[in-house]
């Protein structure tokens, strides 16, 4: 596929993540608002720390929103290979913003240790958490569904920031349990639970921005190298390096071909090359091929 192609792809999967994001965004802020009034009015420590997690999945969604909008700038001078880092950057934040929500959960949950207020817990309590437990199973299916497709570190990482949510819900949900049949101190303890639960979430989703920063290969080399060699006047091929994020891959490699080829027919050949690795692999935005005269002996790169 063309490099103008591949931006005007790039170019509509965008439009359509800041749309699903807008609506989540909503969804988002909709539930936290329940959840925390609720939670406050009840002394419901565990629902004010599932309210917090709402609230920092419509933060994560400002945060990607923001982060899509500079990705979406193309390449220039100073970013000669474009703006797409920033969605990785986003999803880097999304990672802090947990981190920020577990640590506000462990203080509450040992605040209420400390001064031993009993959650009142009604049906209303329990009617609030199912219906937003409801949405939260809606949206990761269908956040998670649409980032694959469309090959987005976003949506994929906020689908599972919000995968943590049904979690924490159900988790809420036992703490009502406990309070309903005697057990208050089980509130503030599976707040705990709810933390650690934040905690891990945050830190997968800084592990996979990692593999795009520090440049982790992303296509296994063996198999660039099989399909690269099957193609007609390639003697072989070496050097296959891949970097970049799940949707926007960097591919470079050395071919070598007859020493007598002309310029003009081996430029062909890279360029059938650059062409054939990118409808296999479509995550794949840039080729670039170093081409080699294929002389038993020489020494190459």
């Amino acid at each position: 596929m063309p490099i103008n192609a591949k931006r005007a792809e790039w170019n509509s999967n965008l439009a359509q993540i800041k749309k699903m994001l807008c609506v989540i965004l909503f969804l988002n802020f909709a539930m936290a608002l329940a959840k925390s009034l609720w939670g406050y009015y009840s002394h419901s420590i565990s629902m004010q720390a599932d309210g917090i997690h709402s609230f920092l999945d419509g933060a994560s969604n400002i945060t990607g929103l923001i982060g899509l909008y500079f990705a979406a700038d193309p390449p220039d001078e100073e970013h000669p290979y474009g703006h797409q880092k920033f969605e990785t950057f986003a999803a880097f934040c999304i990672s802090v913003f947990l981190f920020f929500g577990c640590y506000s959960v462990l203080k509450s949950s040992y605040g209420r240790l400390q001064d031993g207020v009993t959650a009142e817990v009604s049906w209303a309590s329990f009617a609030i958490m199912i219906v937003t437990l409801a949405m939260n199973f809606f949206i990761t299916r269908w956040e998670g569904r649409e980032g694959r497709r469309l090959r987005s570190e976003i949506l994929i990482a906020d689908a599972a920031h919000t995968k943590s949510d049904i979690y924490v819900s159900l988790s809420v949900i036992g703490s009502l349990i406990a309070g309903k049949i005697g057990y208050p101190l089980l509130d503030p303890l599976i707040a705990v639970l709810i933390a650690g639960i934040i905690g891990k979430v945050g830190w997968g989703i800084l592990l996979e921005s990692s593999k795009v920063l520090t440049d982790v290969s992303r296509i296994d080399a063996k198999k660039i190298i099989a399909l690269v060699t099957n193609i007609p006047k390639v003697e072989t091929c070496h050097a296959v390096r891949t970097r970049g994020s799940m949707n926007h891959v960097h591919v470079d490699l050395h071919i070598h071909v007859h020493p007598q080829m002309s310029i003009e027919a081996a430029h062909e050949l890279a360029h059938e090359v650059e062409e054939k690795i990118m409808k296999v692999f479509p995550e794949v935005a840039e080729v670039i091929v170093h081409l080699e005269p294929h002389i038993p002996g020489l020494k190459n790169d």
